[in-house]
């Protein structure tokens, strides 16, 4: 199997290094740019983690190519943070991470979508070699299987949890306050959906296009603020931001430095959507993305037999198909030599 893939994630970096390296990433290997000569690449970029899936007829050489155009794209050492897997290895990794095992918050559902995603969009755009249909056809199968037999992730808290809880240590009365979501993405859906069943109902959606902003605003009445008028952000008690704009849209100078106004504001993306100096700002309470994860490193006690449960079964379903895969490989060549 000829695949193989180069990542990095929120255990091995920080946000600042992440951020770079997702931009870089996002650059050259985005689903428009998944063919670069002779080498095949499919990214998957989320909040936690940027990985670059790969095939090619000589994986050694496309690993070099593939390191060589992201230390180019980040100012320092960081070779030693990164993680490559092939084969088998890089098969039972994306089977891992799709199931959610790999996940700062253990078992959550998003990442799922975010890998299925990520291969469709990039067949959109090319024609991918079997290699890596077959390694994200079957990763997502398994991990499909594996979450719904036993049951991953019910009853365990999750991101929104983490960010009500921020929102009522933050305000007396956080139902009241005016909130903006900045992006219709899946992550910001699901945390307004949670929201919604707690009785917030001050909520008001941004995103940089409009027709999909008025789409949901409309499904889920929801009040609705044209991307020309994001400067607004401002005039909000609570502001999350779920986007993948490569570049900043709030900025420390976008606050009036005589307001009194107390802002929350979450950045859930990664690159950042929000400028880290507003941290700084004295009417501002910033919360990136490791930092609501740290709120959820706490798991149940309970939850640690079905893990190791899902790591076996995903263990041996990816052993299963590998060799399922060379022995019909292997099928074909001892035709193809007979018939010679």
């Amino acid at each position: 199997m000829r695949v193989g893939v180069v990542g990095i994630n929120y255990k091995l970096a920080d946000l600042k290094l992440r951020d770079q390296l997702a931009k870089t990433c996002q650059r050259r290997f985005g689903a428009s740019h998944s063919f670069h000569g002779s080498h095949h690449f499919v990214l998957l970029s989320t909040c936690n983690r940027t990985e670059v899936y790969f095939s090619s007829d000589d994986l050694a050489i496309t690993h070099s190519y593939l390191l060589g155009i992201l230390r180019a794209g980040v100012d320092e050492e960081f070779d030693h943070k990164l993680y490559s897997y092939f084969g088998s290895d890089c098969f039972g990794h994306l089977a891992r991470v799709t199931a959610g095992l790999d996940s700062a918050i253990v078992a959550e559902t998003e990442i799922q979508g975010q890998v299925k995603a990520a291969y469709e969009n990039t067949i959109d755009y090319h024609i991918l070699p079997k290699d890596l249909h077959f390694l994200f056809q079957k990763s997502l199968g398994i991990a499909k299987k594996v979450r719904s037999e036993l049951e991953l992730g019910r009853g365990m808290p999750h991101l929104e949890h983490a960010i009500l809880q921020v929102g009522r240590q933050m305000f007396e009365q956080p139902e009241q306050k005016r909130l903006l979501f900045v992006g219709a993405s899946e992550i910001n859906r699901k945390i307004f959906t949670f929201l919604k069943t707690k009785q917030f109902h001050k909520l008001t959606l941004c995103n940089r296009s409009d027709e999909q902003a008025q789409e949901w605003a409309t499904h889920d009445a929801i009040d609705f603020l044209e991307w020309s008028r994001f400067s607004e952000w401002t005039q909000y008690d609570w502001v999350i931001f779920g986007t993948k704009s490569p570049q900043y849209l709030a900025y420390f100078a976008d606050l009036d430095p005589y307001s009194s106004k107390l802002h929350l504001i979450m950045d859930l993306s990664v690159p950042r959507n929000v400028e880290p100096q507003l941290m700084h700002h004295s009417h501002v309470t910033l919360f990136n993305i490791d930092q609501l994860n740290r709120l959820l490193t706490v798991r149940h006690e309970a939850m640690t037999t079905t893990l190791e449960e899902a790591e076996r079964r995903i263990t041996e379903a990816t052993q299963q198909h590998t060799r399922r895969y060379i022995e019909k490989e292997q099928s074909k060549i001892a035709l193809l030599t007979a018939l010679a």
